[in-house]
């Protein structure tokens, strides 16, 4: 089936379209960097039981380590730092790209399949109509970061059943539910991660994985999830003043969201909390109160309208300390897109600030995982802070000193840039469309 509908791609915060074919603002709703959940043990370890119960195979220090005594189950290869389908699975292998689509008003189903997405440029998988994914092994075997993602329409319905979803390589996976869209997951398992703008149907049980990021235009939402197996919610609370107290982190517990939202009911029921994230954006001040455990959170800085503004972010959890840092009460205020955060007796343990727009941004003395500026005309300084994955698109410009960088510089679109002086080695570099990354011999912003 080939695609009749042209993307258009609106540049507003946390919509889910992208600036470069698929980067955009709404990439702070991606995963801030891969964590030891997504590389599962050769073998596994359970936890001792005095009592047998059997949940305990999912409390593995690797999520995803119970997976592999099924022949019809993913197992991980560590040569191509992914997962794979087993020698011995007989099922049919079935090849999809950016191509395939479900129109409105047609059903298509994989059922008893392997299902290899191998995209041959930037684009997504569009579901308008039903897709039903039963018995089945999804590999995604991508050639960048959120190449191609599965994104369901208004109107769109998808359902797995039984089902597994995994990327086959090193590339981040991402799934979008838009506004008008119906989840329904059963015993579905994967790592791609997941979120939904507007008003949206989900509902998942029976030990299915639940990667979420919450937009802070959610609305009009029922969410209803049961014996989640693996629960790591990223949540943008929308604009206002907000006072968070975030359950303990891998524990099962209950857990109601449903006050944050306008006329939104999220009700979680007997799942494994493994993560829960706090994201700021623009006209947002939220207090993060009683989470000795531990959070981490995203901060969205943009300003559409010309005129730059600068702002300064400083002590973001510790460098090169990733236990985190426990605040009795700290506050960080950002005037120039009117936001804070205020933390009570909580744990911060990692951030990932990104930018757009006439912003000019420095980030001092800081832990984090996955910095990004999306342009238009945005700039961004990093002084000595602990750096895993900084990346540059449209335009965007970022200059590093002092700053570990642990694991990519992507930069990618004519005129990006991302500059660097005084950083460690051993990083990938991903340079495409005109995006380079520069080493520079003196210290100091070359702008």
């Amino acid at each position: 089936m080939k695609k009749n509908l042209i993307i258009i791609c609106l540049v507003i915060l946390l919509t889910s379209c992208q600036r470069s074919s698929n980067e955009s603002p709404t990439d702070v709703n991606s995963p801030h960097t891969p964590s030891p959940s997504f590389t599962p043990k050769p073998t596994k370890t359970k936890k001792p039981s005095p009592t047998p119960d059997p949940r305990t195979e999912y409390e593995d220090e690797y999520v995803f380590g119970f997976l592999g005594d099924d022949p019809y189950e993913p197992v991980w290869d560590e040569s191509v730092m992914g997962f794979t389908y087993q020698e011995d699975d007989p099922r049919e292998k079935v090849v999809i790209d950016e191509n395939f689509n479900v129109p409105a008003g047609e059903t298509f189903t994989f059922e008893n399949v392997i299902v290899l997405v191998q995209p041959t440029k930037r684009d997504d998988i569009e579901v308008y109509g039903t897709l039903i994914i039963k018995d089945s092994l999804l590999i995604w075997l991508q050639t960048e970061y959120q190449q191609c993602r599965l994104r369901i329409k208004s109107g769109g319905i998808l359902i797995i059943e039984n089902s597994y979803s995994f990327w086959g390589n090193q590339y981040w996976v991402n799934w979008e539910y838009e506004n008008g869209s119906t989840i329904k997951f059963d015993h579905f398992i994967g790592d791609p991660w997941t979120s939904i703008e507007g008003s949206v149907d989900y509902t998942a049980i029976n030990y299915s994985t639940v990667k979420l990021t919450f937009s802070n235009h959610t609305h009009d939402t029922t969410m209803r999830i049961s014996d989640s197996h693996h629960l790591w919610f990223e949540i943008f609370p929308p604009e206002g003043t907000h006072v968070i107290s975030l359950p303990e982190k891998l524990q099962w517990s209950d857990w109601d969201l449903s006050d944050l939202w306008e006329n939104t009911t999220i009700v979680v029921t007997d799942s494994y909390i493994y993560e829960r994230d706090v994201s700021l954006s623009n006209n947002t001040h939220v207090t993060v109160v009683d989470t000795p455990s531990g959070f981490s959170m995203g901060w969205a800085i943009y300003k559409n309208e010309p005129g730059f503004v600068n702002c300064e972010l400083r002590g973001l959890g510790e460098p090169g300390n990733e236990k985190g840092v426990y605040y009795e009460e700290m506050t960080w205020d950002l005037p120039c897109n009117n936001s804070s955060l205020t933390i009570k007796n909580s744990l911060l343990e990692r951030a990932w600030p990104v930018t757009w727009g006439y912003i000019h941004l420095k980030v001092f003395d800081s832990f984090l995982v996955d910095i990004r500026n999306y342009g238009g005309p945005a700039t961004m300084e990093v002084y000595d802070s602990t750096v895993d994955i900084a990346a540059a698109y449209q335009g965007g410009r970022i200059y590093l000193e002092n700053s570990p960088v642990r694991e990519a510089i992507e930069v990618k679109d004519a005129y990006s840039l991302i500059y660097g002086f005084g950083i460690s080695d051993g990083y990938n570099i991903l340079e495409s469309d005109g995006g380079r990354f520069i080493l520079l011999e003196e210290a100091g912003a070359p702008w």
